[in-house]
């Protein structure tokens, strides 16, 4: 089942649409070239929001959980993409340890990724072993659907990582992060020489939000130039504010200024295309993820009479890191409704290949909030089409015409995440 696009689609963003499907040929070439000399992160997740006049990413996460939450009638696209990505940067490899998150042993939904994520490198050929980085950690068994999942300490020695498997030593040719880094860049892994799958900077220790729209920016740019349409429908405006402390009364006067210019020209382009929505601004931390750090305006005077459940909101994120730097984003409202409920589109990736995707859905949250929020009850609906393959004599909102759209645009946010991470 597929979510109902409950709105008026603007008649600027169906012709964005129609000119996405009908140039798919061109659209890919362009892709094409693009990647010839540049490097694709690993994996991906790129979270978007489609508000009928605007699609946009949102976010894009080079630590990609929710693997099991693919429709697996497109397991052999992503069993292809993960074997050409690991010829490109391994090409000997043939055994991989996952570096898990920290939190895994509480999350069943993170070990079922775990799973799926295992199922796939192993049917590209690779031996999989899961091994903690936590010093303290002792191995674990789990049992997950039916099957084992068993997680070992780390450990090392001459500068490579192994397990310890009974009576002998699993020594990988790779490494595979599925852990954020939101703690810092971990010493244990610095001195080894082993690749490490995505490198450590691009941890949230070391990558900002902001720095990846920079690039988006860029890569917007240039494939609306492309087109010749407004970069607008498909790139949100945005700012930041740095060495911020929510509890200081002139850094919010200064992230009220910068919000207040924010809105004026959201409203100007509401009004050059007829839109009749409050425009409104999300204020999150720049590093991190879980959709934590997050608050959202409509009016920047809200912004100087925080409460201080929202001060607290701000102040921290993930493993107590403290909110230094915020980026202050154009916020897109989603008008997809599943089941009465909001959803919003979250599309993977391996290497440059779209590999599926799914609707992540929020019971209790309205069409401007942040449906990746921590405690959320979500429903995942993987697609059922894949995101390759749009039908230029159906419409535009048929399944494999709008999941194409989706793909076109992950793989922008993608094109920005590998200038961003290897240049």
């Amino acid at each position: 089942m597929n979510p109902e696009l409950k709105t008026a689609i603007n008649s600027e963003f169906l012709k964005l649409e129609n000119l996405i499907i009908r140039n798919s040929c061109e659209i890919e070439q362009w892709f094409r070239s693009k990647w010839l000399d540049q490097e694709a992160p690993f994996y991906a997740s790129v979270d978007l929001r489609n508000s009928g006049f605007k699609i946009s990413p949102v976010d894009t996460n080079l630590f990609p959980a929710g693997f099991n939450n693919l429709n697996p009638q497109f397991e052999p696209l992503a069993i292809q993409a993960t074997t050409i990505a690991i010829e490109k940067i391994c090409p000997e490899a043939a055994k991989i340890i996952i570096i898990p998150e920290n939190h895994s042993s509480r999350n069943i939904f993170y070990f079922k990724n775990l799973l799926s994520l295992s199922e796939i490198l192993k049917n590209a050929g690779l031996e999989v072993e899961i091994g903690n980085l936590d010093p303290s950690f002792q191995k674990t068994e789990y049992e997950i659907d039916g099957h084992k999942i068993i997680v070992y300490p780390l450990q090392k020695e001459n500068h490579r990582v192994f397990i310890k498997k009974n009576d002998h030593k699993f020594i990988p040719c790779s490494i595979l992060l599925n852990n954020d880094l939101s703690s810092g860049d971990p010493e244990f892994l610095k001195d080894i020489t082993q690749t490490i799958i995505p490198h450590t900077s691009a941890g949230w220790f070391n990558r900002r939000k902001s720095n990846h729209f920079k690039f988006y920016n860029q890569v917007a740019k240039e494939f609306t130039d492309f087109l010749n349409i407004d970069e607008w429908l498909i790139n949100p405006y945005f700012d930041t504010h740095e060495d911020m402390d929510i509890n200081n009364e002139n850094d919010l006067k200064i992230i009220t200024e910068k919000s207040e210019f924010l809105l004026r020209k959201i409203k100007d382009k509401y009004t050059k295309y007829g839109i009749n929505h409050q425009p409104y601004l999300v204020i999150k931390a720049d590093a991190g993820t879980y959709g934590m750090g997050i608050i959202t305006i409509q009016d920047p005077s809200e912004i100087m009479q925080l409460n201080r459940k929202k001060r607290n909101k701000m102040s921290t994120i993930k493993d107590g890191q403290k909110v230094t730097k915020v980026i202050i984003q154009e916020g897109i409202h989603s008008e997809e409704i599943l089941n009465e409920a909001v959803s919003e589109p979250v599309v993977y990736t391996i290497d440059h290949y779209v590999i599926g995707g799914f609707y992540r859905v929020h019971t209790s949250k309205d069409k401007n909030e942040n449906l990746n929020s921590p405690g959320m009850e979500f429903f995942p609906t993987p697609f059922e089409q894949s995101c390759l393959m749009p039908d230029q004599g159906r419409d535009c909102n048929d399944p494999p015409n709008r999941f194409y759209v989706y793909g076109v645009i992950a793989r922008l946010a993608l094109l920005a995440a590998a200038r961003e991470i290897y240049g």
